[in-house]
């Protein structure tokens, strides 16, 4: 479901690698070699893969998916970095691509991240920047990293993010670039997230400048805020269980908020809202002025128990096609 299965740039649709060879790899190396071009390709990683010691993130190429096989899929002490902006484009335009160069280069897409663990990433472990698009995250555990878990910035679009277990994530996911990043991300970053588990996580359920988040159906336990308010971003939550959190949303600039009745909390449960002379819109901001997304879904009731997300369940390591 979601905005990776939406037509757009010329596809329709995320299927990965799914019209492509199947290799099996199980070190750096191989890694690196199976997702650096363009080709289809299903990569199935085994056991535990280590970083290289001097690289922080590692550049996926288009139409891949990088599957774990079994329930012990981990990669250790890196990311994967979801951008066409590499090595050859920092040659002749700098360290970031901009509005400018966006037709200079040729943008990742159609790419599924699906049944790993993620554990050290010295940066992120899992970027999404440069105008990639069609890309779907699904069925991973995520714990603590250096700086964000799973981050769509720069102008990128079209992107699902489900069934992930974030355990004890601080920064857990960022939809937009930064406040002063607007020419680039304002008419992209739409993507949706939904049965997702926020197991004891910290902040960024998203946080949300310029993009629009369909946010539905999560499992939400988080020491600080579910929903990050940015500068110009839309979100529209529904069916979302809040166990516990400090607040339900964090107030860092006008991004507008639909709450659909069908979401669940106990006020009990939400430190702020529990807080002397706290009024409603300390702890929940919503306008009610966001649509819903424009694709076909079912959002369901909200639950109060967690999704069978995360790396390791059952069916996760089977091969979308």
């Amino acid at each position: 479901m979601g905005f990776a299965t939406m037509s757009g740039y010329g596809r329709t649709g995320t299927n990965g690698g799914a019209t492509g060879e199947t290799v099996n790899v199980s070190t750096y190396a191989q890694l690196a070699a199976a997702v650096a071009d363009d080709t289809p390709r299903v990569v199935r990683v085994s056991g535990t893969i280590n970083g290289n010691g001097s690289d922080d993130m590692l550049d996926v190429g288009s139409n891949k998916t990088i599957i774990g096989a079994g329930t012990n899929a981990t990669i250790n002490g890196f990311g994967l970095d979801v951008n066409g902006w590499g090595p050859a484009e920092v040659a002749w335009g700098g360290d970031l691509c901009d509005p400018a160069e966006k037709d200079q280069f040729q943008h990742v897409q159609n790419v599924i991240i699906r049944n790993l663990t993620f554990t050290n990433s010295a940066d992120d472990s899992v970027n999404v920047q440069c105008y990639s698009h069609h890309v779907w995250i699904d069925h991973n555990t995520f714990r603590a990293a250096a700086d964000g878990s799973v981050d769509v910035k720069r102008g990128s679009d079209l992107v699902t993010v489900s069934y992930n277990r974030y355990a004890g994530t601080d920064k857990s996911m960022l939809l937009g670039h930064s406040d002063s990043n607007g020419a680039q991300d304002t008419g992209y970053l739409r993507a949706t997230y939904h049965h997702n588990w926020f197991d004891g996580s910290n902040t960024r359920h998203p946080r949300v400048r310029f993009g629009y988040a369909h946010v539905f159906a999560n499992y939400v336990d988080v020491d600080d805020y579910f929903l990050g308010l940015g500068v110009g971003g839309r979100i529209y939550a529904e069916s979302n269980h809040v166990k516990g959190a400090k607040t339900i949303t964090q107030d860092f600039g006008d991004t507008k908020l639909t709450w659909t009745s069908s979401n669940f909390y106990d006020v009990a449960t939400i430190t702020r809202a529990n807080s002397s002379g706290s009024t409603m819109s300390d702890w929940l901001r919503a306008d009610g002025s966001v649509a819903p997304p424009p694709y076909a879904y079912s959002a369901g009731s909200a639950s109060s128990t967690p999704p069978a997300a995360g790396a390791g369940v059952t069916g996760a390591d089977t091969i979308p096609r």
